[in-house]
């Protein structure tokens, strides 16, 4: 379970062009209003839980400042194309500009997806699978060899929700949609999902200051840059710019009213054109970025472990060859001055003119001569086979250090399937890979600094003699 819940408001915003979208906009969002409809997605979308269905609600504008409940979706296409018959300028339609690409078109219709704070929400763990974006299967945690599981969360109190949701839509009608309440042709509560949420139809049309009575096309100065819409400096506001005010006095209107949120903007979900589905799979993904971190992690972990251990055995290991043949060299020293005295004994003997002497020191000293070749000659052995051994350990290390790189070389690299889905442009032209390098910057991190442990091992060996150690 979450260590620590934390409530936050926001909504995102799409929008389209024909008005004859918005019938295949309505058809998921007021699914419930036919059985063959919540079919149709439950099909689609693994989020939506069938048995729930019936908790959802619909509701079309009264034309009286209020909203109804709406029985057929036919009742909110009707509202809009009301409005649509008050425009004062016809709608343009997209034309293909120089380089062949469709543009030009009237901007029409929004749709605003807010979902309820997790505060107000309880968490039921482990209810739905993290499916693969590619396959659509289960993903497998490497970790554990289990199913990789996310958690559904549902409302606490179903009416709080609704008094909260219909509070983001007096928001929203009153600072945001161009129209106003009068806009909003429609908007759907759904508890039937991962997350409760409200989709809110409106249209882009507000009064026409020079026509009374009619409508025009205000897209541009609520949700995009407008030459008549400017900041405090003068300069044309952006429509991030906008969003950002937006997001504020929605979350400012929220606390008045004691809803207990969080006053942080998230921009990642909010401005960069993911709706609930698409957000819903990025969320997946990072998930398994985390676990596949994990894995990796663990991996890393073992492979180094077991190489400062081989390189710590080696290099105890040929600091005693070193150590015995230090000895070997002393001993064979020692047996070199034995000669010498031994020779000069001869010497001596030889001088006096002592046949007895002479003949008994050169016996003597053919005696110890013998005796120190002997000695000398298997202590020479012994440093040989103390060298070969080590060269023999040395070998070892070089092999197993071969194997952890090849090893961690293809633990680390990113399997086809899972790169294709990171660099696959989302709708807004950016990429999954932002997400999945945050998510492993820890990673790589960690095996930075494993690396260059294992390196100072290495090199601690090395000046050691545990690599260079010439016998």
């Amino acid at each position: 379970m979450s260590e620590e819940v934390v409530g936050r408001a926001g909504f995102h915003a799409k929008h389209t062009k024909a008005v004859s979208e918005r019938s295949a906009i309505l058809h998921e969002a007021m699914r419930e209003l036919d059985q063959q409809s919540i079919a149709y997605w439950a099909a689609r979308n693994p989020n939506i839980v069938v048995a729930d269905e019936p908790l959802n609600m619909a509701m079309v504008n009264d034309s009286s400042g209020g909203f109804a409940r709406c029985t057929d979706r036919r009742q909110v296409l009707d509202y809009g194309e009301s409005r649509v018959g008050l425009l004062s300028r016809k709608l343009r339609e997209d034309a293909p500009d120089k380089n062949g690409k469709m543009t030009g078109g009237t901007v029409t219709t929004s749709l605003l997806v807010s979902h309820l704070p997790k505060s107000m929400c309880e968490e039921i763990e482990d209810f739905y699978p993290v499916l693969d974006s590619t396959t659509g299967e289960p993903v497998v945690d490497r970790n554990t060899g289990e199913p990789m599981r996310r958690s559904r969360w549902i409302a606490a109190d179903r009416d709080e929700a609704v008094k909260y949701f219909e509070a983001v839509v007096d928001y929203l009608a009153e600072n945001v949609i161009p129209g106003g309440r009068d806009a909003v042709l429609g908007y759907d509560i759904q508890f039937s999902e991962s997350t409760p949420h409200i989709q809110i139809v409106a249209d882009t049309f507000a009064a026409d200051p020079r026509k009374p009575g009619r409508l025009r096309v205000d897209t541009s100065r609520a949700w995009f840059s407008h030459r008549d819409v400017r900041d405090e400096q003068g300069k044309v506001k952006s429509g991030p710019a906008k969003m950002r005010e937006y997001h504020e006095g929605l979350k400012q209107h929220l606390i008045e009213r004691g809803y207990d949120i969080s006053p942080d903007f998230d921009e990642e979900r909010h401005l960069a054109g993911m709706g609930k589905e698409e957000f819903g799979r990025s969320m997946d993904a990072e998930r398994v970025a985390v676990a596949e971190r994990e894995y990796v992690e663990t991996k890393l972990a073992a492979k180094i472990s077991v190489a400062e251990k081989d390189s710590k055995a080696a290099w105890e290991y040929k600091q005693a060859a070193k150590a015995e043949l230090a000895a070997a060299e002393k001993e064979r020293a020692a047996a070199t001055a034995e000669l010498e005295e031994a020779v000069e004994i001869k010497r001596r003997a030889k001088a006096d003119g002592h046949r007895e002497g002479y003949e008994n020191g050169r016996l003597e000293a053919q005696v110890q001569l013998a005796e120190m070749t002997r000695l000398a000659e298997g202590e020479r052995a012994e440093a040989a086979r103390q060298a070969d051994a080590a060269r023999v350990a040395r070998r070892a290390l070089e092999e197993t250090e071969e194997r952890l790189e090849a090893e961690l070389a293809r633990v680390v690299e990113e399997p086809p399937d899972f790169k294709r889905f990171l660099d696959t442009p989302r709708k807004d032209g950016k990429t999954m890979r932002d997400v999945y390098n945050r998510a492993m910057a820890p990673v790589w991190a960690s095996r930075a600094s494993r690396a260059a442990l294992l390196d100072e091992v290495r090199q601690e060996a090395k000046h050691s003699g545990a690599y260079d150690l010439e016998l």
